[in-house]
């Protein structure tokens, strides 16, 4: 039977969520665990005022899950009747009337009709960025057993996940969404102690995925964005979270790109920094109330 997920943090049913994975395999036990703990825990604790919060944590996660947030918003977004009308409003606010993409020339051109929307999706390291970690792996990480782990190997950077993932099969059209509910982005990787995720983000989007499935083969470096995603509290209020400052910079001084992803030679930083847009979870909500309804509360 088709269930329905759950009615408030995500009004969908297992079906519908499940076709927005590019690989479907055990994807919806995550889910379906999150929203029996969630529900067992409300039916016998109606009411939580001052209860511990110890005690709440782990059943209440569902709250505060970036998975359950983004997987909400993005899906009744992209299956409203009004998409390209309010895909159209957020862009605008991100980016700009006009895409900043050579030979997009409006938001509608970009989403077109052929829009897919997939989660959880990976994204190869690049070949160049794992060669030249390999040369330079001394530089980047000063933890003896760290660098002896490393040796005889060349694969020092596994794929990057990206929370969601807007394309446009026809056009190559594409989106990268990092979303934050309370998390900072991170600022190492195992072998990297200096690589942050959003340049990590930045990296994957600039590359071609020809091996990946379809349609995400389809994606074109030259036409894809990067969207960060956040609660409005951490946007007005910035000074507080690590994204905060790496993304400020990026768009202030581009050329700081180039200090982060330093294997990238000969880009024009300028034209990838105006591919950087920042909406909040309020943003969606106000134009679309059924967008993490939670908020009103």
């Amino acid at each position: 039977m088709d269930m329905m997920m759950d009615a408030k943090y995500l009004p969908f049913t297992e079906k519908q969520l499940l076709e927005h994975f590019a690989k479907n395999e055990r994807h919806l036990d995550y889910y379906r665990d999150s929203i029996k703990s969630y529900r067992e825990y409300v039916l016998k604790n109606p009411q939580r005022r001052g209860r511990p919060l110890s005690e709440m944590k782990r059943p209440c996660q569902i709250e505060k899950d970036e998975r359950f947030w983004t997987a909400s918003c993005m899906m009744t977004v992209f299956h409203s009747v009004h998409r390209q009308q309010h895909l159209a409003e957020f862009f605008t606010m991100a980016y700009g009337a006009t895409p900043p993409l050579s030979g997009l020339d409006s938001w509608e051109e970009c989403f077109g009709e052929e829009l897919n929307l997939f989660f959880e999706v990976d994204l190869p390291s690049p070949a160049s960025y794992k060669e030249w970690l390999f040369q330079n792996l001394r530089q980047q990480q000063l933890i003896p057993h760290i660098l002896e782990s490393a040796k005889g190997k060349r694969n020092l950077e596994g794929p990057t996940q990206v929370d969601a993932v807007l394309l446009n099969h026809n056009n190559g059209f594409a989106v990268m969404i990092e979303a934050k509910v309370l998390s900072d982005i991170s600022c190492q990787i195992t072998y990297d102690a200096t690589r942050n995720q959003i340049a990590r983000i930045i990296d994957v989007m600039l590359e071609e995925n020809k091996g990946l499935c379809e349609p995400l083969k389809r994606r074109k470096p030259e036409r894809t964005l990067f969207l960060l995603l956040t609660p409005e509290l951490f946007k007005v209020n910035s000074s507080s979270r690590f994204y905060e400052y790496k993304f400020n910079d990026y768009k202030k001084k581009p050329e700081s790109m180039a200090a982060d992803l330093p294997h990238r030679k000969s880009q024009d930083w300028r034209e990838v920094s105006n591919r950087l847009g920042w909406l909040t979870w309020e943003n969606f909500n106000r134009v679309n109330k059924a967008c993490c309804p939670w908020l009103a509360q």
